[in-house]
Parts: C-alpha cells; sequence; structure tokens
C-alpha cells in the first residue's frame, strides 16, 4: 500500500517513465540476445545465395532481352518489311511476301526460344510464320497509336498445336517508317515475337542448389514466366501479396506454412524476381536460441506484471470517475452543468478537474450570452425578411413587361409604325427568348434571337451595316448556353459600326470541326481594337477564369464574361479568341466542345 501511495505522488509522466524504462530494458536485452545470435547464421544460409542467384537471372534475362530486342529492331527497320506494309499493289506484294517469309524465318534463328514472327500492318497486311496473327490482333491495337521499343507486351495462350500447350511471352515493337516522304516517321504497323520463357532465362539460371528455396520470375500481371517449382509457366501467381519490389525480407503466411520471402524487380520485363524459403528449414538451427529467448520473455513480463498493474490501477480510477462524469454532462440537461467534480489522485487529473471545472462555469456564462445574442439576431433576421419581402413586391413581373411590349406592337400596328412594330415585336421576342426555356438552346434558336437583335439595331443604325449568315444543319443543331452570342454580335455594333459612318458587314459563320467541337465566327468590317487594347484582352481572356466579371471590375466585360461562362460550362478547351486590326474589322471565334442537339 506504501509503493500505491507513492506512486500516486507521482505524475503521469513520471509514472509512465518507470513503466517505459522496465519494457524497454526488458526489449533491449532480448533484441540484443537474439540479434547477436540471428544475424550471422541468417545473412550466411540464405541472404548471400538468393542475392547472388537474382544477379545472374537478371543479367541473363537483360542479356537475351537485348538480343531479342536488337532482333525486333533489325525487322522493324528493315526496308523491305517497311516497303511491304505500305504496298498497295497485291501483286508486288505477294512477290515481296515470299521473299520476308525466307528473312524472317533467317531472323528466327538468330535467337534459339523465338516461336514465331509477326509483322501486322496497320493498313490490314500481316505475315507470320506459324499462323500466330490472330491470337495477337488485340495487342496490335492497344499499340497502333503509341511508339514502342521493345516492349513486353504480356503471356498468351495459343493453340497447344502451334507452339505447345505452355502459355507463351509476346514481345512487341511499333514499326515506324524511316524512308523520306509523306509517310515518314508515321506508325505503319506492329512487330510481334512470340517467345519461349527459355529465351528469356534459362533453367539453370534459376535452379536452387539450396534446399526448400524457391524461385520464381513473374511478370507485371502476377504470371508465372519460369519458377525451379512444379508450378506451370503463366499460371497467376495471386497467392502471395508481396508488396513493394524495395522492400527487405519479410515473413509471410501461405499455403499454411511460414515462408521468408525476398523480392527483386526486374525492369527489363516490367517482372519481379521473387524467392521464398520455408521459415522452419532457414531458421532451423535457430529453434533452440528461440525458446531460450521464450523463457526470457516470460520470466521479464512476470517481473514487470507487479508494476504495470499498480501503475495501470493509479491511472484508470480517477480517469473512470471524470469519464462518468463527462458522460452524465453530455445528456443535455441543462441543470447537469451545475454540477462539479473534484478528483484526488495524481497530478494531472486534478489539473484536468480544476480546468473542468472553470470550463464548465465559462460555459454557463456563454450560455446566458448566447440566448441573448441569439434573441437580438432573431429580431434582425426577422426585420431583414420584412425588408426583402417589401424589395420582392417592389419589383416589375416579367410577364407584365412582355404584355406591355405587345401592347405597343399593337398600338403601333394601328398607328402605321412599322419601325416601332418591328423594333417591339423584336424586344418582345428577346426578353421572351431570354425569360423561358430551359438554359441551353440549339444554334438555330440563338440564330433567331440574334436576327431580332440585328433587326432593332439596323433600325437605330439607319441600315448602316448588313449581316450575312453562313451555318451548317450541323451546326445549328448544337447546343450552345441561352444568349452566348448577343453579346458578341453587340460588340460588333458599338463598337465596330457606331464609331464610323461607312457602311458595314457583319460575317456570322458556323460550323462543326473535325472533333466534334462547335466553331462561330463573328466577323466585322468595322474600326477594328487598338494593338494595345487587343493585348491587353487577350491576356484577361487567356487568365484563368474566376467567375464572371462584375462591372467596374475592367474593360470589355461583355468578351470576358462570355468566354468564362463558357470555359466554366463546356472546359478549359473551350472559349474565344479574339484577333483584330485597326480600321480593319475584328473576328471573334467562339470554340464549344459539347454535343449536337441530335447527340442528346
Amino acid at each position: 500500500m506504501s509503493a500505491m501511495a507513492f506512486l500516486r505522488r507521482l505524475s503521469i509522466r513520471s509514472q509512465l517513465f518507470i513503466l517505459a524504462a522496465c519494457t524497454i530494458i526488458v526489449i533491449l536485452v532480448v533484441i540484443l540476445h537474439t540479434y547477436a545470435m540471428m544475424s550471422g547464421m541468417i545473412t550466411r544460409s540464405h541472404e548471400e545465395y538468393v542475392k547472388q542467384t537474382v544477379s545472374e537471372i537478371k543479367k541473363n534475362v537483360a542479356s537475351n532481352h537485348d538480343v531479342i530486342y536488337r532482333i525486333m529492331q533489325d525487322i522493324s527497320y528493315n526496308q523491305d518489311v517497311q516497303d511491304y506494309l505500305v504496298e498497295t499493289d497485291k501483286l508486288v506484294r505477294y512477290d515481296k511476301f515470299t521473299k520476308l517469309n525466307k528473312y524472317m524465318s533467317g531472323q528466327k534463328e538468330l535467337k534459339e526460344g523465338i516461336e514465331d514472327i509477326i509483322i501486322s500492318g496497320n493498313n490490314g497486311t500481316w505475315i507470320d510464320l506459324y499462323g500466330g496473327n490472330r491470337y495477337v490482333i488485340p495487342l496490335r491495337k492497344q499499340l497502333a497509336n503509341s511508339k514502342v521499343n521493345g516492349y513486353y507486351a504480356g503471356m498468351l495462350q495459343f493453340d497447344p498445336k502451334l507452339y505447345g500447350p505452355d502459355k507463351k511471352l509476346v514481345f512487341a515493337t511499333t514499326i515506324t517508317y524511316s524512308q523520306q516522304g509523306e509517310l515518314f516517321n508515321r506508325n505503319i504497323g506492329t512487330a510481334f515475337f512470340i517467345v519461349d520463357a527459355a529465351a528469356v532465362v534459362s533453367e539453370q539460371d534459376y535452379t536452387s542448389q539450396e534446399t526448400g528455396t524457391q524461385i520464381y520470375l513473374l511478370d507485371r500481371s502476377n504470371q508465372v514466366i519460369a519458377s525451379n517449382s512444379s508450378v506451370q509457366t503463366g499460371s497467376d501467381f495471386k497467392g502471395i501479396q508481396y508488396g513493394s519490389t524495395n522492400a527487405s525480407n519479410r515473413i509471410i503466411q501461405w499455403k499454411n506454412r511460414s515462408y521468408v520471402v525476398e523480392t527483386e524487380a526486374l525492369p527489363d520485363i516490367d517482372g519481379t524476381i521473387l524467392s521464398m524459403v520455408p521459415e522452419n528449414e532457414l531458421l532451423r538451427d535457430l529453434l533452440d536460441i528461440r525458446r531460450q529467448e521464450l523463457i526470457i520473455l516470460g520470466i521479464a513480463l512476470l517481473v514487470l506484471a507487479v508494476p504495470f498493474m499498480f501503475i495501470i490501477n493509479n491511472i484508470l480510477r480517477p480517469l473512470k470517475r471524470l469519464i462518468f462524469f463527462i458522460t452524465t454532462i453530455r445528456r443535455g440537461d441543462l441543470l447537469k452543468f451545475k454540477k462539479r467534480i473534484a478528483l484526488h489522485g495524481y497530478m494531472e487529473i486534478s489539473i484536468v478537474a480544476t480546468e473542468l471545472n472553470s470550463m464548465l462555469d465559462e460555459i454557463d456564462r456563454l450560455t446566458l450570452s448566447l440566448l441573448d445574442t441569439n434573441t437580438r439576431l432573431y429580431g434582425i433576421e426577422l426585420e431583414k425578411k420584412k425588408s426583402e419581402l417589401a424589395f420582392l413586391r417592389s419589383q416589375i413581373n416579367p410577364h407584365f413587361l412582355y404584355n406591355t411590349l405587345e401592347a405597343i406592337t399593337g398600338i403601333a400596328v394601328v398607328e402605321g409604325q412599322d419601325r416601332i412594330k418591328t423594333m417591339t415585336r423584336a424586344l418582345s421576342s428577346i426578353f421572351r427568348y431570354s425569360i423561358k426555356g430551359s438554359s441551353e438552346v440549339p444554334l438555330s434558336e440563338e440564330i433567331r434571337m440574334i436576327e431580332a437583335y440585328v433587326r432593332i439595331q439596323q433600325i437605330r443604325f439607319a441600315d448602316r451595316f448588313s449581316v450575312h449568315y453562313e451555318l451548317s444543319d450541323e451546326a445549328l443543331a448544337y447546343r450552345v448556353p441561352k444568349m452566348i452570342l448577343q453579346p458578341l454580335v453587340e460588340n460588333a455594333v458599338y463598337h465596330g459600326f457606331e464609331p464610323t459612318l461607312r457602311q458595314g458587314e457583319l460575317w456570322i459563320r458556323g460550323r462543326v470541326g473535325g472533333e466534334g467541337a462547335l466553331v462561330v465566327r463573328i466577323e466585322d468590317n468595322g474600326m477594328g481594337i487598338a494593338h494595345e487594347v487587343l493585348e491587353e484582352l487577350q491576356r484577361t481572356i487567356a487568365a484563368p477564369v474566376s467567375g464572371l466579371q462584375e462591372p467596374g471590375e475592367q474593360k470589355s466585360i461583355g468578351l470576358v464574361n462570355v468566354h468564362n461562362r463558357i470555359q466554366l460550362m463546356f472546359g478549359a478547351g473551350s472559349g474565344l479568341r479574339i484577333e483584330s486590326k485597326a480600321d480593319r474589322g475584328t473576328t471573334i471565334e467562339m470554340t464549344i466542345h459539347g454535343r449536337s442537339e441530335q447527340d442528346a
């Protein structure tokens, strides 16, 4: 009891220090004793052997890979091969077929283990030695648009009558046309090598001389290329999750046995060399040592049990009281916030109790203050809602404006004021278009709105400019954001035609590009834009999108907002491009990557 009383007067830090010191001493004794006995034997019996074996395997794989790679390069850059792949005359191609067949047979003999050579052209032309072309068609499609040299494509199961029952390795390289002309440096086909595992690594390279050690060569898909066990070539090796190839050796459980596993990267074929040995075989001499360590550890735990229990009890008892008190407070009864706690024990728990009581006092004070603040905020919010309601009541109903415009149109018809009738009817059409319907419409509807807008401006400017439309049917069906063209046309009218008295022409052209993008060009022969202003505008448009601009932020708000709106809706590839010369006119090109109405 005196020991317990002494420990209660200590801080948590002091008590944990005593526990940590005792634990560290025991662990150090066990670790140092075990390490001294194990390090030499593990190093001599396994690690050096595996490193040497893996090193030899890597050298041989690299050497064999280089030979295969050189043969593939010779074939891919052979003039007859390239001419055969681009030849369109069937008779000429047939004459070259016999010559190529003999050439490929000679290349196959340069490396033992090459089962077949396949040359597959992008235009459907192909040639193989033993009928493997139909198996590599999916791989050819994967490599058709890339430049790959000496690439290990994976393992495939072929007809046993062709190359035998085991899976074979497939190496591939794209064939790039090397002669000057239209096809220079373009991908014209793919060469495939069907290779037996023996052509990459020979059996003597991985045959283990150490009892029980198993070596596996795995490709990127964890398929077995070769091994010194009974596992068949091409088998999936998913029983072991060996993780990173840069990790050191580790012990894992596999098929109810413990194995020591080491891995090494095999970059030439993007694979892994995996070695594993049963732990009981590798650590056979360490069983007696492990038995001694267990005895020492057991004695140490018995020695530590008594102080450990004293310390745990001294820490947990006041903590349990504190947890119970906090749980009671969390039940939400305001009266329980009036309770306070007194804990007697070590220094830290007493400080916690004092601080908790102070916090509860502060909560009482803040609760009263919060209630008062909420009452005032509620009154302010009521006044705000009243103001908003009054503002809404003062707003004009859009339908009232539309009906008023229609009434003005009727009066203009009666009075014979054709221009007023045309302007009000066009304005009514624009207003109705802008407030009704979805936010995206076919370009044809947007053009109808632009025609109405242009009628208003032509009346205003006394026909000082004319408008020409060149839009394809595919472009007219393309869906665009509503009111997206009006700022562009308005820019041409007010900045291009208004400052000058000469006759103006406005062209609106639209087409759908090869990548399915809508391209609309607004061209005018007006005043154009000064060079300095144009550069500033182009820099503003090229800047990262940060939302729509507010009036007063910068010049040309309409164009910048249209550009930002398009990019926010359709991505960075869409937007505006502006070209202009002073007194020569301005061209604004709008590009939208989206879907036409027919595809929607």
